[in-house]
């Protein structure tokens, strides 16, 4: 597992908006507002990086065919498979996903209502659940598949391992958790850490020099470390793999 450090999203630069650290995690209050940052420069999901939104689209679609196939198993079902977004940002992927499947009951959460700024045209508001996981998800509801898109490189180890353990008791039947991540780390050598423990000490000099200003963004896991984070929650039948979206976005799920 290694830090990893961000100076820019969607093309904003966080020094233009926001007081930056180097040691600590984006809080709440950066989110939103970035978002706000966001909304002033984008007025619609069509504005922001075409590169991205293909990229969003792609998983999307990937995550439909994976709830279809769902469906293809339970050819007596009664009802609409009901799907849970953790940490769903801007919406746009659940936007797509809505495309896909209109017929889905989708809900939706996120830290700070500020970036549901959108998202609420398309979610009714007793699906979207503002807060941190799993305290602000209502107990009592079950769903077909919960997955996290780009959201687990900023969520320490012990911490995303009690919230993946949480969230899988709240699987219905034959449910499933899948996690996208985008910061998958492809090997942990001695030589790959001392190296990147140099440039570590590196930026934290510019960053204090104020010529080149990042924020401590989160943590990049290798394959072995995803597949263990799920083994200590609880989870069985682990699969994973890439997806063919241009970024080569790691999966892994479980039941």
């Amino acid at each position: 597992m290694r830090r990893f450090y961000q100076e820019s999203w969607q093309g904003i630069p966080f020094t233009a908006f926001s007081h930056i650290s180097f040691f600590h995690l984006a809080e709440p209050k950066f989110y939103a507002t970035f978002y706000e940052e966001l909304f002033r420069r984008y007025k619609d999901w069509d504005d922001l990086p075409s590169v991205w939104r293909a990229n969003k689209r792609k998983d999307a679609r990937w995550l439909a065919g994976q709830l279809h196939a769902k469906l293809a198993q339970e050819p007596g079902r009664a009802g609409p498979l009901r799907v849970l977004s953790i940490g769903s940002g801007v919406g746009y992927m659940e936007k797509e996903l809505l495309e896909e499947m209109p017929e889905l009951e989708l809900h939706v959460n996120e830290p700070s209502t500020v970036g549901m700024k959108w998202l609420r045209r398309q979610i009714p508001a007793e699906r979207i659940y503002i807060g941190l996981p799993p305290a602000c998800l209502p107990p009592d509801v079950q769903y077909d598949m919960i997955y996290l898109s780009t959201v687990d490189y900023g969520i320490p180890s012990r911490e995303l391992t009690h919230l993946l353990e949480e969230l899988r008791a709240q699987l219905a039947p034959g449910g499933e958790l899948v996690c996208l991540s985008a910061s998958l780390l492809e090997e942990d050598s001695f030589i790959g850490s001392f190296v990147n423990a140099i440039k570590i000490v590196i930026r934290g000099i510019l960053h204090y020099l104020g010529i080149r200003r990042q924020q401590f963004w989160g943590w990049r896991r290798t394959r072995d470390e995803y597949r263990l984070l799920f083994k200590q929650a609880g989870f069985s039948n682990v699969e994973d793999g890439w997806l063919e979206d241009g970024f080569e976005t790691y999966w892994i799920r479980g039941q």
